[in-house]
Protein backbone atom coordinates (compact mmCIF):
# COMPACT_ATOMS: atom_id res chain seq x y z
CA UNK A 1 0.00 0.00 0.00
CA UNK A 2 2.80 2.76 0.79
CA UNK A 3 6.23 2.24 1.32
CA UNK A 4 7.82 4.44 3.95
CA UNK A 5 11.28 4.23 3.09
CA UNK A 6 12.50 7.23 5.12
CA UNK A 7 11.12 6.32 7.94
CA UNK A 8 12.87 3.82 9.74
CA UNK A 9 15.62 5.83 10.18
CA UNK A 10 14.05 9.03 11.85
CA UNK A 11 11.87 6.68 13.72
CA UNK A 12 15.03 5.02 14.84
CA UNK A 13 16.74 8.83 15.55
CA UNK A 14 13.99 9.39 17.56
CA UNK A 15 14.18 6.02 19.61
CA UNK A 16 17.80 6.55 20.29
CA UNK A 17 18.68 10.29 20.56
CA UNK A 18 21.61 11.26 18.25
CA UNK A 19 23.25 14.87 19.02
CA UNK A 20 22.63 15.49 15.34
CA UNK A 21 19.23 16.79 15.93
CA UNK A 22 18.98 18.35 12.34
CA UNK A 23 19.33 15.20 10.92
CA UNK A 24 16.14 14.36 12.69
CA UNK A 25 14.61 17.67 11.87
CA UNK A 26 15.19 17.16 8.27
CA UNK A 27 13.50 13.94 7.91
CA UNK A 28 10.25 14.94 9.82
CA UNK A 29 9.78 17.98 7.77
CA UNK A 30 10.74 15.67 4.52
CA UNK A 31 7.78 12.55 5.69
CA UNK A 32 5.48 15.17 6.43
CA UNK A 33 5.15 16.99 3.66
CA UNK A 34 4.58 13.98 1.58
CA UNK A 35 1.85 12.43 4.36
CA UNK A 36 -1.88 13.74 4.77
CA UNK A 37 -2.31 12.66 8.41
CA UNK A 38 -6.08 13.79 8.73
CA UNK A 39 -8.78 11.48 8.56
CA UNK A 40 -11.24 12.11 5.95
CA UNK A 41 -15.26 11.61 6.58
CA UNK A 42 -16.55 13.80 3.85
CA UNK A 43 -17.27 10.46 1.48
CA UNK A 44 -18.85 8.53 4.69
CA UNK A 45 -21.55 11.69 5.83
CA UNK A 46 -22.74 11.86 1.62
CA UNK A 47 -23.21 8.14 2.24
CA UNK A 48 -25.15 8.26 5.52
CA UNK A 49 -26.79 11.16 4.50
CA UNK A 50 -28.12 9.06 1.35
CA UNK A 51 -28.99 5.90 3.36
CA UNK A 52 -30.44 7.26 6.83
CA UNK A 53 -31.31 10.79 6.05
CA UNK A 54 -33.70 10.67 9.25
CA UNK A 55 -30.64 9.52 11.48
CA UNK A 56 -28.29 11.62 13.66
CA UNK A 57 -24.73 11.86 12.25
CA UNK A 58 -21.86 9.92 13.93
CA UNK A 59 -18.92 12.63 15.08
CA UNK A 60 -15.93 12.71 13.67
CA UNK A 61 -14.15 11.60 17.08
CA UNK A 62 -16.31 8.47 17.29
CA UNK A 63 -15.75 7.37 13.25
CA UNK A 64 -11.78 8.02 14.45
CA UNK A 65 -11.83 5.68 16.90
CA UNK A 66 -13.99 3.18 15.26
CA UNK A 67 -11.36 3.05 12.85
CA UNK A 68 -8.74 2.28 15.38
CA UNK A 69 -10.96 -0.22 17.02
CA UNK A 70 -12.18 -1.79 13.63
CA UNK A 71 -7.92 -2.21 12.43
CA UNK A 72 -7.81 -3.38 16.06
CA UNK A 73 -10.49 -5.82 16.12
CA UNK A 74 -12.95 -5.81 13.01
CA UNK A 75 -12.93 -8.41 10.16
CA UNK A 76 -13.39 -7.55 6.33
CA UNK A 77 -15.62 -10.91 5.10
CA UNK A 78 -16.33 -11.99 1.80
CA UNK A 79 -17.37 -15.47 1.68
CA UNK A 80 -17.30 -18.01 -0.53
CA UNK A 81 -20.54 -17.16 -2.62
CA UNK A 82 -19.90 -13.59 -3.05
CA UNK A 83 -21.83 -12.05 -0.13
CA UNK A 84 -20.13 -9.43 2.18
CA UNK A 85 -20.23 -9.35 6.03
CA UNK A 86 -18.66 -6.52 8.70
CA UNK A 87 -17.55 -8.25 12.03
CA UNK A 88 -16.12 -6.99 14.98
CA UNK A 89 -15.85 -9.93 17.83
CA UNK A 90 -15.32 -8.87 21.66
CA UNK A 91 -14.91 -11.00 24.56
CA UNK A 92 -18.92 -10.76 26.10
CA UNK A 93 -17.53 -9.35 29.31
CA UNK A 94 -17.08 -6.39 26.54
CA UNK A 95 -20.41 -6.77 24.95
CA UNK A 96 -21.02 -3.04 25.91
CA UNK A 97 -18.74 -1.57 23.40
CA UNK A 98 -20.45 -3.51 20.55
CA UNK A 99 -23.69 -2.01 21.46
CA UNK A 100 -22.39 1.57 21.91
CA UNK A 101 -21.25 1.14 18.05
CA UNK A 102 -24.56 0.30 16.88
CA UNK A 103 -25.63 2.59 18.79
CA UNK A 104 -23.96 5.86 17.51
CA UNK A 105 -23.54 4.05 14.04
CA UNK A 106 -27.93 3.25 13.84
CA UNK A 107 -27.64 0.06 12.25
CA UNK A 108 -25.80 -3.23 12.76
CA UNK A 109 -26.51 -6.40 15.05
CA UNK A 110 -25.12 -7.12 18.59
CA UNK A 111 -25.35 -11.01 18.65
CA UNK A 112 -23.52 -13.37 21.40
CA UNK A 113 -21.78 -16.07 19.43
CA UNK A 114 -21.40 -18.01 22.87
CA UNK A 115 -20.67 -17.73 26.58
CA UNK A 116 -17.25 -15.93 26.03
CA UNK A 117 -17.85 -14.11 22.37
CA UNK A 118 -20.25 -11.58 21.10
CA UNK A 119 -19.99 -10.16 17.83
CA UNK A 120 -21.02 -6.85 16.05
CA UNK A 121 -22.17 -7.85 12.62
CA UNK A 122 -23.75 -6.24 9.33
CA UNK A 123 -24.58 -7.68 6.02
CA UNK A 124 -26.59 -5.16 4.56
CA UNK A 125 -25.78 -3.93 1.15
CA UNK A 126 -26.47 0.11 2.25
CA UNK A 127 -25.01 -0.23 5.39
CA UNK A 128 -21.66 -2.10 4.58
CA UNK A 129 -21.79 0.42 1.39
CA UNK A 130 -21.56 3.50 4.42
CA UNK A 131 -19.03 1.26 6.12
CA UNK A 132 -16.75 0.96 3.22
CA UNK A 133 -16.63 4.92 3.07
CA UNK A 134 -15.95 5.19 6.16
CA UNK A 135 -12.90 3.16 5.79
CA UNK A 136 -11.79 4.20 2.17
CA UNK A 137 -8.46 6.14 2.57
CA UNK A 138 -8.95 6.22 6.21
CA UNK A 139 -7.09 3.33 7.38
CA UNK A 140 -3.49 3.21 9.08
CA UNK A 141 -2.20 -0.23 9.17
CA UNK A 142 -0.90 -1.61 5.50
CA UNK A 143 -2.04 -5.27 6.21
CA UNK A 144 -5.20 -3.96 6.85
CA UNK A 145 -5.62 -1.99 3.97
CA UNK A 146 -4.76 -5.16 2.03
CA UNK A 147 -7.79 -7.41 3.68
CA UNK A 148 -10.18 -3.82 3.12
CA UNK A 149 -8.78 -3.86 -0.88
CA UNK A 150 -10.07 -7.58 -0.99
CA UNK A 151 -13.42 -6.41 0.47
CA UNK A 152 -13.87 -3.36 -1.69
CA UNK A 153 -13.53 -5.85 -5.02
CA UNK A 154 -15.76 -8.18 -3.64
CA UNK A 155 -18.45 -5.25 -2.83
CA UNK A 156 -18.23 -4.08 -6.42
CA UNK A 157 -19.43 -7.59 -7.41
CA UNK A 158 -22.10 -8.16 -5.05
CA UNK A 159 -23.43 -4.57 -5.32
CA UNK A 160 -24.49 -5.44 -9.09
CA UNK A 161 -26.27 -8.27 -8.43
CA UNK A 162 -29.70 -8.78 -6.78
CA UNK A 163 -32.61 -6.14 -6.02
CA UNK A 164 -30.30 -3.70 -4.76
CA UNK A 165 -27.83 -1.99 -7.00
CA UNK A 166 -25.35 0.39 -5.81
CA UNK A 167 -22.53 2.28 -7.28
CA UNK A 168 -19.04 0.43 -6.87
CA UNK A 169 -16.39 2.07 -4.73
CA UNK A 170 -12.60 3.58 -6.20
CA UNK A 171 -10.57 2.28 -3.49
CA UNK A 172 -8.16 5.03 -1.95
CA UNK A 173 -4.73 3.92 -0.59
CA UNK A 174 -3.58 7.67 0.36
CA UNK A 175 -0.97 7.22 3.11
CA UNK A 176 -2.15 8.50 6.77
CA UNK A 177 -1.11 8.36 10.02
CA UNK A 178 -2.62 8.88 13.32
CA UNK A 179 -2.09 12.19 15.47
CA UNK A 180 -1.84 12.89 19.34
CA UNK A 181 -5.13 15.04 17.96
CA UNK A 182 -7.17 12.43 16.93
CA UNK A 183 -9.28 9.06 18.43
CA UNK A 184 -7.30 7.21 16.00
CA UNK A 185 -5.30 5.57 18.49
CA UNK A 186 -8.17 5.15 21.57
CA UNK A 187 -9.79 2.94 19.52
CA UNK A 188 -6.17 1.30 18.32
CA UNK A 189 -5.52 0.40 22.00
CA UNK A 190 -9.12 -0.21 22.77
CA UNK A 191 -8.29 -3.44 20.60
CA UNK A 192 -4.53 -3.82 20.91
CA UNK A 193 -3.16 -2.32 23.68
CA UNK A 194 -2.05 -3.05 27.04
CA UNK A 195 -1.35 -1.36 29.95
CA UNK A 196 0.97 -3.48 32.60
CA UNK A 197 1.78 -3.39 35.98
CA UNK A 198 4.21 -5.82 38.59
CA UNK A 199 5.32 -5.47 41.72
CA UNK A 200 7.73 -7.11 43.42
CA UNK A 201 7.86 -8.57 47.21
CA UNK A 202 10.78 -6.19 48.05
CA UNK A 203 11.45 -2.97 45.85
CA UNK A 204 11.18 -3.68 42.31
CA UNK A 205 8.70 -3.29 39.95
CA UNK A 206 7.83 -2.84 36.69
CA UNK A 207 5.63 -0.18 34.82
CA UNK A 208 4.82 -1.13 31.25
CA UNK A 209 2.44 0.32 28.23
CA UNK A 210 2.74 -2.09 25.00
CA UNK A 211 0.90 -2.82 21.91
CA UNK A 212 1.81 -5.93 19.73
CA UNK A 213 0.69 -6.41 15.98
CA UNK A 214 1.18 -9.14 13.54
CA UNK A 215 3.11 -8.67 10.10
CA UNK A 216 6.17 -6.79 8.97
CA UNK A 217 4.63 -4.66 6.90
CA UNK A 218 2.74 -2.73 10.23
CA UNK A 219 6.27 -2.39 11.54
CA UNK A 220 6.22 1.38 10.22
CA UNK A 221 3.27 2.19 12.03
CA UNK A 222 4.41 0.53 15.48
CA UNK A 223 7.48 2.81 14.84
CA UNK A 224 5.22 5.67 14.30
CA UNK A 225 4.47 5.41 17.74
CA UNK A 226 7.22 6.09 19.55
CA UNK A 227 7.60 9.55 17.43
CA UNK A 228 4.19 10.20 18.47
CA UNK A 229 4.88 10.05 22.05
CA UNK A 230 8.77 11.13 22.27
CA UNK A 231 9.95 7.83 23.43
CA UNK A 232 9.19 3.81 23.61
CA UNK A 233 11.08 0.74 21.36
CA UNK A 234 9.95 -1.88 18.69
CA UNK A 235 11.48 -4.89 19.20
CA UNK A 236 10.60 -8.57 18.05
CA UNK A 237 7.50 -10.49 20.05
CA UNK A 238 8.12 -13.69 21.17
CA UNK A 239 5.24 -15.29 18.54
CA UNK A 240 6.56 -15.30 15.27
CA UNK A 241 6.14 -12.66 12.27
CA UNK A 242 4.84 -10.45 15.50
CA UNK A 243 6.36 -6.72 16.85
CA UNK A 244 5.56 -5.17 19.64
CA UNK A 245 6.17 -0.99 20.88
CA UNK A 246 6.35 -0.97 24.30
CA UNK A 247 6.52 1.98 26.56
CA UNK A 248 9.03 0.93 29.56
CA UNK A 249 9.25 2.66 33.41
CA UNK A 250 7.55 5.15 35.28
CA UNK A 251 9.05 8.72 33.27
CA UNK A 252 8.28 7.11 30.16
CA UNK A 253 5.11 5.84 30.21
CA UNK A 254 3.71 9.34 32.04
CA UNK A 255 3.71 10.87 28.07
CA UNK A 256 0.72 8.37 27.08
CA UNK A 257 -1.34 10.62 30.10
CA UNK A 258 -2.58 13.37 28.33
CA UNK A 259 -3.57 11.44 24.87
CA UNK A 260 -5.72 9.21 27.27
CA UNK A 261 -7.30 11.81 29.16
CA UNK A 262 -8.39 13.68 26.14
CA UNK A 263 -9.47 10.92 24.23
CA UNK A 264 -11.59 7.85 25.80
CA UNK A 265 -11.29 4.59 26.10
CA UNK A 266 -14.63 2.75 25.62
CA UNK A 267 -13.54 -1.21 26.54
CA UNK A 268 -12.77 -2.34 29.89
CA UNK A 269 -9.60 -0.78 28.96
CA UNK A 270 -10.55 2.31 30.48
CA UNK A 271 -10.74 0.43 33.85
CA UNK A 272 -7.45 -0.82 33.31
CA UNK A 273 -6.06 2.78 32.32
CA UNK A 274 -7.29 4.11 35.76
CA UNK A 275 -6.02 1.83 37.79
CA UNK A 276 -2.62 2.28 36.05
CA UNK A 277 -2.33 5.45 36.30
CA UNK A 278 -3.21 5.55 40.21
CA UNK A 279 -0.58 2.96 40.63
CA UNK A 280 1.76 5.33 38.45
CA UNK A 281 1.05 7.93 41.06
CA UNK A 282 1.85 6.08 43.74
CA UNK A 283 5.27 4.78 42.48
CA UNK A 284 5.98 8.41 41.43
CA UNK A 285 5.39 8.90 45.75
CA UNK A 286 7.66 6.08 46.18
CA UNK A 287 4.65 4.10 48.05
CA UNK A 288 5.89 0.67 47.36
CA UNK A 289 8.80 1.29 49.65
CA UNK A 290 6.47 1.13 52.71
CA UNK A 291 5.53 -2.73 53.31
CA UNK A 292 1.99 -2.29 53.83
CA UNK A 293 1.05 0.44 51.16
CA UNK A 294 3.40 -1.92 49.33
CA UNK A 295 1.01 -5.14 49.72
CA UNK A 296 -2.32 -2.93 49.21
CA UNK A 297 -0.52 -1.78 45.85
CA UNK A 298 0.04 -5.62 44.62
CA UNK A 299 -3.32 -6.56 45.33
CA UNK A 300 -4.73 -3.13 42.68
CA UNK A 301 -2.13 -4.22 39.96
CA UNK A 302 -4.03 -8.20 40.12
CA UNK A 303 -7.23 -5.62 38.94
CA UNK A 304 -5.00 -4.13 35.81
CA UNK A 305 -4.09 -7.33 34.76
CA UNK A 306 -7.97 -8.69 35.31
CA UNK A 307 -9.43 -5.83 33.33
CA UNK A 308 -6.54 -6.51 30.34
CA UNK A 309 -7.09 -10.66 30.21
CA UNK A 310 -10.90 -9.49 30.00
CA UNK A 311 -9.74 -7.98 26.56
CA UNK A 312 -7.53 -10.58 25.64
CA UNK A 313 -8.42 -12.93 22.27
CA UNK A 314 -11.16 -15.20 22.78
Amino acid sequence: RLVFEDYFIFSTLFIFPSSNQSIFKRYISKYNSNLNNKFDFSAFYKKYNTHLPNDKIPSENFLTWLVGFTEGEGSFIVNNRGDLAFVITQATIDKQVLEFIQEILGFGKVIRQSAITSRYVTQNKKEIDILASLFNGNLVLPKRQETFDLFVKGFNKWVTKGRILLEPVVINNRPILPTLNDAWFAGFTDGEGCFTCSIGEKRGFSFNFNISQKWEINLTVLEHFSVLFKNGIVSRHSEENTYEFRLGGVNNCKNVFSYFDKYTLYTKKSLSYKLWKDIHNDLVNKDHLDESKRREMIERTKMINKSNNTNSRY
